[in-house]
């Protein structure tokens, strides 16, 4: 005795001390669960090639989250008070973006706030435009302040259509975790005579894994309770319950001590549901465990053993089962590492927990078992020790009488739950909230007065090996654009064509030759007016004609007044005269002037000379005056001949204008049915636009800083999550590189992410994992139970009654939450997680009654055996299934969703379990082993030996 005391004092000091360090190194698991717990999907898959290209993106984009600002006035409409006042918080946020670790803000439109929300640098920015520029360039120019008048940052999209919600959109980096940037952002966006809201994926995530980390304890508070009545219940004792809880409670601490530091210092596997099997598996399993243990302890004594020997006895006995109960259970979450999933991954954690278990159960618990003896069942003194239970006797045995009938009832049973069941499941985490949390009532809120996928958009990023601002690509992004837009089930589509999901029409061929043409025309209608003045052209010239008399009667009297002249004038020099005078004197008289008379004469006649020379001028004036008078007669007549004929031109350039305008008309008319044409309906962006500082700025959101990826934002109308929208994110990739055939884009990398992708890519790794690892765990259990129980079928009827059962605990589960839970799919992560829990309880429960069936007495594999067994170790698995099932039903106040089903169906499943497994085994070895004669409708019963009955 005391031997078996020192042995084991120390090993229960160890396990005390142990326990209570591990209390002190505990790491903070809600930080874990934040840091930790995300699923984690392969980097090949969609939504992960899409989030590498949107964090090597720029500043705005790369290691972001997109955060939605709700701003509600409920029922009413927001006024104008209430707008000034959203802008107002929303310029202060703006101006603060740096304390905030925001990236970008798209505000809604607030007519009170369009004055300053245009750009500064949009006038300065504008390209100048020259007036010899044509026509073309003209509208060109036109399109160009068009556009210099949008403002990136706010969108129309933002404002309900009923006007009582407007919406901000953020990018904010991850600087913060979650919590921390809700709470900041929450205090931040606080607005007078309005209720602001926070959500985002991650919000509704995180608020998520906190509910489930906050319900923990409150679950293990609950189960504990439980538990103590439970096996107060059973063995009427108050101490047996302490020392089973003891025992647990060492294990669970010790194994979470060691998996959260293995998260947090080699990053191992973890997530939100980690802790929670953990503790609903270890507390059941525990109890289990100690029930066996407590229970053969008990009938060890009533048989007359001392306090050692019982404990020994019991140990041995019990301690085999116990320890290949928990070995394979720890070999089967431990095969979970391989899922290649991380969620399922997160749940090798458990074998961590089971191992542990499994130490302390066969350490720990024999010693109290030894120290107290019966003192551990007070205050009951009754020894008697329940080892049959009728329940299952009655069932094992109508089964081994009946067997067909006991087969067609279940069946009949089990194919309407069975039958319940539907391939798809709820991907959506704002259903996983079953209470109302700041960022789920802002989802709602956001569902309520917007398209249903405006909460978590689609983006599609285009990647390509060149600028993609160019005519050619941005033509062809339209036509992409153009093509989702006109899928059913899409709302709308942004893209750097359309930043707020409409057209910049201003850039459209058809827009540009509406203003072209409107132009055309008034040109036209003036040309028509000029071509009719001209034609009515008339250059008066009488005043010519008056003018050409009055110099002809000018000329006329000046030659009158120089020949009058010219008949009293002297034109000889005084010497002259005197010679002629002498000569004719002389020949006429014969006489000769003498010397003073020549003299006198020539003297008056130099004086003479001076009045002729004045008259000469007077000639020369008068002769000047005539010859001027003769020109401008000429030119007067000449001047008239040339007004003729330009008279005669301006009326002949007048038919010349006619024949212009009709060619201009006829162009004209032909511009206008190419507008309304499907050429028309084509995007244009002229050079001097797409190299103006503005249009970088209006589309600078859907283009990364170096130009070579795009992206294109798709809002659906479909629930985040639901199967409509990942049918219609499915085929959103398909459609995107169709569309790119055939152009310069043809090998750009095409990748769709965002919430709605990374849950379609969530699903096909559920699916990849979920039957990759169902199988190796099916397959691993079958050939454990078979290694058990020394039998190939039985271990076969085993599995194959564990998945008619998990199949119908998923039917009834599926319909329990629609007639009463108001969902109508189960959640994602149900199915594999009650899949687990009901294999590794079902594989325990077998491992219990295969165990007991080969402690029987009795050869070879007969049905009375299982009856036998059934009856004995019924009462065991009946009050385990009753107190993990109570132990799981704490879930049901979780408000996490999925907790909630998993703990429905586990529920239901091991109430199944506890029915079908003895109403079906024993006739299905019936029907095994000794046949059925159809033709007389009786067993063909085996002969067993003399030696066979007497064992």
């Amino acid at each position: 005795m005391n031997k078996f005391f020192k042995k084991y004092i120390g090993v229960i000091l160890a396990w005390i001390v142990v326990a209570i360090a591990a209390i002190f190194v505990l790491p903070n698991s809600f930080n874990l669960v934040a840091s930790h717990g995300q699923t984690k999907l392969p980097k090949s898959a969609q939504s992960q090639v899409a989030n590498t290209l949107k964090n090597n993106w720029g500043p705005k984009l790369s290691h972001t989250r997109q955060v939605l600002v709700v701003f509600s006035n409920g029922k009413a409409k927001l006024n104008d008070i209430q707008k000034n006042q959203i802008n107002t918080t929303l310029t202060e946020l703006t101006n603060k973006k740096d304390q905030y670790d925001i990236k970008s803000i798209i505000k809604p439109s607030v007519d009170s706030a369009a004055a300053v929300s245009q750009p500064s640098n949009a006038q300065s920015t504008a390209a100048p435009q020259n007036s010899s520029q044509s026509t073309a360039a003209s509208t060109s120019s036109a399109s160009s302040a068009a556009l210099t008048g949008s403002d990136p940052t706010v969108s129309t999209e933002l404002n309900s259509k009923d006007g009582t919600t407007m919406l901000a959109q953020l990018n904010v980096g991850k600087r913060d975790s979650v919590r921390q940037m809700d709470a900041k952002l929450k205090n931040a966006v606080r607005t007078a005579g309005v209720t602001t809201y926070i959500t985002s994926p991650e919000s509704i995530i995180s608020d998520t894994q906190h509910v489930t980390q906050a319900n923990l304890w409150k679950t293990a508070v609950v189960a504990v309770v439980v538990i103590l009545l439970a096996l107060i219940l059973l063995f009427r004792s108050l101490v047996v319950p302490i020392v089973s809880l003891l025992s647990s409670g060492i294990a669970y601490v010790i194994s979470l001590a060691i998996v959260l530091n293995l998260v947090s210092h080699y990053d191992f596997p973890f997530s939100d549901f980690t802790e929670t099997l953990m503790l609903i598996l270890i507390l059941g399993l525990g109890t289990d465990f100690s029930i066996l243990l407590v229970n053969e302890f008990k009938r060890q004594l009533q048989a007359g053993k001392d306090q050692l020997a019982a404990t020994l006895a019991a140990r041995k006995k019990v301690g085999k089962t116990i320890l290949v109960a928990g070995l394979t259970l720890t070999v089967l979450f431990s095969l979970l590492g391989f899922a290649n999933y991380s969620l399922y991954e997160s749940l090798t954690g458990v074998s961590i927990g089971i191992l542990v278990l499994l130490l302390v159960t066969i350490s720990f618990t024999p010693f109290f078992l030894f120290l107290m003896g019966e003192t551990l069942f007070w205050p009951s003194a009754n020894l008697e020790a329940r080892n049959y239970s009728r329940s299952w006797g009655f069932l094992a045995t109508k089964s081994a009488t009946h067997p067909l009938i006991a087969l067609i009832i279940v069946i009949v049973v089990a194919t309407p739950f069975v039958l319940l069941n539907q391939h798809h499941f709820n991907h959506n985490d704002a259903a996983e909230i079953t209470r109302n949390s700041a960022a789920k009532t802002g989802y709602r809120i956001v569902n309520q007065h917007y398209a249903n996928g405006m909460n978590a958009p689609v983006s599609i990023y285009i990647k390509t090996d060149h600028g993609l601002r160019n005519q050619t690509d941005l033509q062809q992004l339209e036509t992409v654009t153009r093509q989702l837009s006109a899928q059913k089930g899409i709302h709308s589509v942004n893209s750097a064509t359309e930043p707020h999901g409409e057209p910049l029409k201003q850039l459209y061929v058809n827009q540009q030759l509406d203003t072209l043409t409107g132009d055309n025309d008034a040109v036209s209608s003036g040309m028509a007016n000029t071509s009719k003045k001209l034609k009515g052209t008339s250059i008066p010239t009488s005043s010519l004609d008056s003018m050409t008399g009055d110099a002809q009667s000018i000329t006329s009297m000046v030659s009158t007044i120089q020949n009058e002249f010219n008949r009293s004038g002297v034109f000889a020099t005084p010497a002259q005269v005197v010679d002629e005078l002498q000569q004719k004197l002389q020949s006429q008289h014969r006489r000769r002037l003498t010397s003073v008379q020549r003299l006198v004469v020539t003297e008056a006649l130099s004086r003479a000379l001076n009045d002729q020379q004045q008259q000469t001028q007077m000639n020369s004036a008068l002769s000047s005056i005539g010859m001027k008078t003769d020109s401008i007669n000429s030119t007067a007549n000449a001047f008239k001949s040339e007004l003729q004929n330009v008279q005669n031109q301006v009326r002949g350039y007048a038919s010349n204008l006619d024949s212009l305008n009709s060619s201009l008309t006829n162009s004209n008319n032909f511009l206008k049915a190419l507008a309304k044409s499907s050429v028309g309906d084509t995007i244009y962006v002229p050079d001097n636009v797409i190299n103006a500082d503005y249009f970088k700025t209006l589309i600078s959101d859907y283009l990364s800083d170096n130009e070579k990826t795009t992206r294109i934002d798709v809002v659906l109308n479909a629930t985040p999550g639901s199967r409509k929208s990942m049918e219609l994110v499915s085929d959103l990739e398909n459609q995107v590189n169709y569309d790119l055939r055939g152009t310069q884009l043809k090998g750009a990398t095409v990748a769709v992410g965002g919430y709605s992708s990374a849950v379609v890519d969530n699903q096909a790794a559920i699916h990849r994992s979920s039957k990759r690892i169902s199988i190796l765990l099916g397959v691993v259990s079958t050939v454990i139970l078979m290694v058990i129980a020394g039998s190939i079928l039985q271990p076969v009827y085993m599995m194959g009654l564990l998945s008619m059962i998990y199949l119908m605990s998923l039917g009834f589960t599926r319909w329990f939450s629609a007639q009463f839970l108001g969902q109508k799919w189960l959640t994602v992560n149900t199915p594999f997680l009650t899949f687990i829990i009901l294999l590794a309880l079902g594989v325990d429960y077998s491992i219990y009654l295969l165990m007991k069936y080969k402690q029987t007495p009795g050869k070879g594999h007969s049905p009375e055996r299982m009856v036998n067994a059934a009856i004995l170790i019924g009462t065991i698995i009946i009050f385990a299934i009753a107190i993990v099932g109570l132990t799981v039903a704490t879930l049901l106040s979780s408000g996490v969703l999925t907790l909630i089903q998993m703990a429905i169906a586990v529920i239901f499943g091991l109430i199944v379990f506890g029915i079908t497994v003895p109403a079906i085994l024993p006739g299905l070895m019936r029907l095994t082993y000794e046949g059925f004669n159809f033709k007389q409708l009786k067993f063909k019963h085996r002969q067993t030996s003399k030696t066979e009955d007497e064992d």
